[in-house]
């Protein structure tokens, strides 16, 4: 397939269309300062679990496992309330099989029996590494926080440290903290908060990793308990805020290399969720696990479990109020949000999201894309590119998916729409505009055929002017001077009206186009703007049309009053500048060049050789053979120019019924001057005077023996060309 480009006009309405609309989306996104929509984050989840279900999710670090609290559990203790002393032989347990950390995703705010809640306390200090979280409220605002009196508010304040901060920093405040009471505060290695926000749409993506407590930071559980087992303190940590939390890998740490998060400006990271609920990590309910524990055949079996494992603690029974939608399934317990982010942490798979400059970049190739596709005169590149480029973005989203990177995807396919569809509505009106255009431009003066190919092939109408073979015709009233003086200005208006109207619709119907009405005069093409390649043919016809078009108003003109007229008809073929040509204000569709002016000396020519139409020698040769009656009347040369051209005089078709004496008249003419030409004037002389025995008045004939009878064959130059030269326009 080969695709040409639109015509210049459409290129610059392109260029600055797609440009505008590239650029207006683009300032949308910058003003806006996010390329996230709500309607992104369903897209987005849809994609992530599709890439979970097919398996290419997070890898999973073998050291999480969850102890719950199930219904089942509740059975056993006979109550709705979790049982401390329950709950410190899971601690003691845990303590016997090793584990490295312990996370209780549940707040035990107020006190129950001393007896129950002393055992709880102290399981919880033997056991070491136990997190007893607190839940505090956020805001994006600067507010102080609301502090309360005892230990676990004295607890709290020896965990807030500053970590180096970079960029532009919006933290999240704590503004008030729902706390373990004062005993097991105290027991516990740390605190740490649990608490994170749920998007608009009910949908838990989010995780503050630092919440900020007037000058000091509070860690999410998930990273407190991570830094204690990696030996990396909270002060040690580089907030660049919008962009990474990193934490480092020092010397006197465990970690073999920086773990780098990302994070937005509020210091939240996506969580990145390995699996559903229930296959994500290995879970068992606290009733079970104590079962266990009492079988010696089993322990070990336990111990692969638990050693060395982190272990959070959650209650998943029903009704539970800690659970919510993640982008995975519609209910899960909270606790599942922790385990995934330690489990991003210890095998440093994070959820990377694209970045406003980033988002700009890529909406920047695709709209020039867009743009490069619009330049081709054809619509279906354009909207194959449109196909592609949403087929493409949702195989980048995919890609990117695999590698945990987040597209906005709905943001780029209603941008890329925006410049697609308006582009093609810009276009669409660009169009509809130029074929107003053109319908104003060529209705009046060429036939509807025409102008509906124009609107269907915009690229035929080269505007602004091409070089281009065609045959111009000039036509002009004889005498119109001498009849205009004889009429009176409005019946002259009136018969001129007549006269234009039947000879332009001659015009039309052989597929000329109207150039100008030059008074009385008429120019015409034939060739523009539609290539025909029978140009000539077209208009040597339309010029006898219009002699028989007047032989038949004749008498109805008289009839009504007005003078017979004639009118001389001149045509020549030739290259010729055509398209729009004048100012910007004022222009016109003509052509010009010295082919046109050579049609306007043959108009006038006829005159001299009292001939209704004369054609050129490059018309004739462009004449289909054997279609009209000529005869080869004289060689002139036209004031302005040296070259000598043969002229025609085209007196019918050859089904057209001709008189016997007018067929030897113009055979015998014929034959004579071509013998003049080759210079056999004895020849020429004997057929001038067999033609003028056929029509004894005849001008032509007359003036050629006048131009023999001065000639002397010995004196003629080498160059003689018989030519006859016109001295007036």
């Amino acid at each position: 397939m080969i695709f040409t480009c639109k015509s210049k006009p459409f290129l610059r309405i392109v260029i600055f269309l797609d440009l505008a609309l590239l650029a207006s989306a683009m300032l949308f996104w910058v003003l806006r300062g996010s390329v996230w929509t709500t309607l992104d984050a369903p897209l987005t989840d849809a994609l992530y679990a599709r890439v979970v279900q097919q398996g290419y999710g997070p890898r999973r670090a073998p050291q999480i496992v969850y102890v719950t609290l199930t219904d089942d559990s509740y059975a056993q203790f006979g109550t709705r309330s979790v049982d401390r002393v329950a709950m410190a032989q899971v601690n003691e347990a845990l303590a016997q099989l090793g584990v490295a950390a312990v996370a209780y995703d549940i707040i035990f705010s107020l006190p129950t029996t001393p007896e129950a809640d002393q055992r709880f306390a102290t399981s919880v200090q033997q056991l070491g590494t136990v997190y007893l979280p607190i839940a505090v409220d956020q805001s994006p605002a600067v507010q102080p926080f609301r502090w309360g009196s005892g230990a676990a508010y004295e607890r709290l304040r020896s965990q807030l440290h500053q970590p180096h901060e970079r960029g532009n920093a919006q933290p999240l405040y704590a503004t008030r903290a729902l706390t373990q009471f004062d005993l097991l505060a105290a027991a516990a290695f740390k605190t740490a908060h649990i608490s994170a926000t749920n998007d608009a749409d009910g949908v838990y993506r989010w995780l503050p990793l630092l919440l900020k407590v007037e000058t000091g930071y509070l860690p999410a559980m998930s990273l407190a308990m991570f830094l204690d087992a990696m030996q990396v303190p909270l002060e040690a940590l580089t907030v660049h805020w919008g962009q990474t939390l990193t934490i480092p890998a020092l010397p006197t740490s465990r970690l073999r290399h920086d773990v780098v998060v990302p994070i937005d400006a509020h210091g939240r990271t996506r969580v990145p969720y390995p699996q559903v609920w229930g296959r994500d990590f290995p879970s068992m309910p606290i009733h079970q696990l104590l079962a266990l524990m009492r079988d010696p055949d089993v322990r070990g079996n336990l111990l692969e479990l638990f050693e060395n494992a982190f272990v959070f603690i959650g209650d998943v029974s029903t009704g539970i109020a800690d659970a919510g939608q993640t982008p995975l399934e519609r209910y899960v317990p909270l606790v599942a949000m922790h385990a995934a982010f330690t489990n991003a942490l210890l095998t440093s798979t994070f959820l990377h999201t694209w970045s406003l400059g980033q988002v700009l970049a890529l909406l920047g190739l695709l709209g020039l894309l867009v743009m490069l596709a619009a330049l081709v005169e054809s619509p279906l590149p354009l909207y194959g590119m449109g196909g592609c480029i949403v087929l493409g973005l949702l195989a980048l989203a995919w890609w990117q998916g695999l590698h945990f990177t987040l597209l906005p995807l709905a943001s780029m396919l209603c941008s890329v729409l925006w410049i697609l569809g308006g582009t093609v509505v810009g276009l669409q009106v660009a169009i509809a505009r130029d074929q107003a255009f053109i319908r104003d431009a060529f209705a009046k003066y060429v036939s509807k055929k025409v102008v509906d190919e124009l609107l269907h092939n915009r690229g035929l109408l080269h505007l602004g002017g091409e070089e281009r073979v065609i045959s111009v015709l000039f036509s002009d009233i004889a005498n119109f001077t001498t009849l205009a003086e004889q009429l009176t200005p409005q019946a002259l208006v009136q018969l001129l009206n007549m006269y234009l109207t039947a000879m332009t619709t001659i015009v039309m119907e052989q597929g000329g186009i109207i150039d100008k009405y030059i008074g009385d005069a008429i120019m015409a093409e034939f060739g523009a703007p539609l290539p025909i390649p029978y140009h000539a043919d077209l208009a040597v016809r339309t010029a006898l049309r219009m002699q028989r078009r007047l032989t038949a108003l004749r008498p109805q003109w008289l009839h009504e009053g007005f003078p017979a007229l004639e009118c001389r008809v001149g045509i020549n073929t030739g290259p010729m500048v055509v398209g729009n040509i004048g100012s910007e204000q004022v222009f016109n569709y003509t052509v010009i060049g010295d082919a046109v002016n050579l049609a306007s000396r043959l108009e006038a020519a006829n005159k001299h050789y009292q001939t209704v139409v004369m054609i050129s020698e490059f018309t004739y040769e462009a004449l289909t053979p054997h279609v009209f009656r000529t005869r080869l009347l004289d060689a002139i040369r036209v004031k302005g120019k040296s070259q000598a051209v043969k002229v025609y005089e085209v007196y019918g078709e050859q089904e057209d019924d001709i008189a016997v004496a007018d067929l030897q008249y113009y055979q015998a003419y014929d034959a004579a001057f071509s013998a003049y030409l080759a210079r056999q004037f004895a020849v020429a002389r004997a057929q001038f005077t067999s033609a003028l025995m056929a029509r004894p008045h005849d001008t032509s004939t007359i003036e050629m023996l006048a131009r023999l009878d001065e000639l002397d064959p010995a004196t003629l130059a080498d160059d003689w060309d018989g030519a006859t030269t016109f001295e007036t326009k």
